[in-house]
């Protein structure tokens, strides 16, 4: 298994939001092309991934959503479509405490949480980091991106305490989406 996290920053917390103008509610459309690129291959859903957003926007954040790869049902690889799914499981949060959709988890989580819960070393990309050819990564790897805003300072100190290994992919910043296809691909040429 590798599982990727993404750090959202103003995305709402509630599913008070249209999926006619995603980029209107904290960038949710980062998480859904986000969501596209680490559970989609060509013909079908990855098995070996799970993918995490932490949103962090209004009104009560933060929220983690969940998706595996493994249980996953009725995910489609469109934006409008995941925008929607995500939406139908934030509402079913908020009305139920749970999600709707088998091999989804929601949960009020956020960064050091998770972190805690998971007892891994996180790895996290950055510009800034060290170049991933000069890494050797773990076989199940919790790869952390950060949204157009990036990775706050105090998200570096909470990955510090769980001994995050920082990579980059080069100097030229690339969108959360492009990185994780990448991740992707660079760790099935391993297999």
């Amino acid at each position: 298994m590798r599982e990727f996290l993404l750090l959202m920053n103003r995305t709402r917390t509630d599913s008070n939001f249209s999926v006619e103008n995603l980029s209107e509610n904290g960038r949710i459309d980062i998480g859904c092309r986000f969501i596209n690129s680490t559970l989609f291959s060509s013909y079908s859903l990855r098995r070996d991934v799970i993918t995490h957003l932490i949103l962090r926007g209004p009104p009560k954040p933060p929220l983690h959503l969940e998706i595996d790869g493994r249980n996953v049902r009725g995910l489609y690889p469109d934006e409008r479509s995941i925008a929607g799914y995500i939406k139908k499981n934030i509402r079913s949060f908020e009305d139920r405490n749970v999600s709707a959709n088998i091999g989804v988890k929601i949960k009020r989580e956020g960064l050091e949480n998770f972190l805690e819960r998971k007892k891994v070393a996180p790895v996290l990309l950055h510009e800034s980091g060290d170049d991933i050819s000069d890494i050797e990564l773990p076989d199940e790897p919790v790869f952390i991106v950060g949204d157009h805003r990036g990775v706050s300072d105090e998200d570096v100190e909470i990955m510090d305490k769980y001994d995050s290994t920082i990579i980059s992919l080069g100097e030229t910043p690339y969108q959360a989406q492009q990185v994780s296809s990448f991740l992707n691909i660079f760790m099935d040429r391993r297999l």
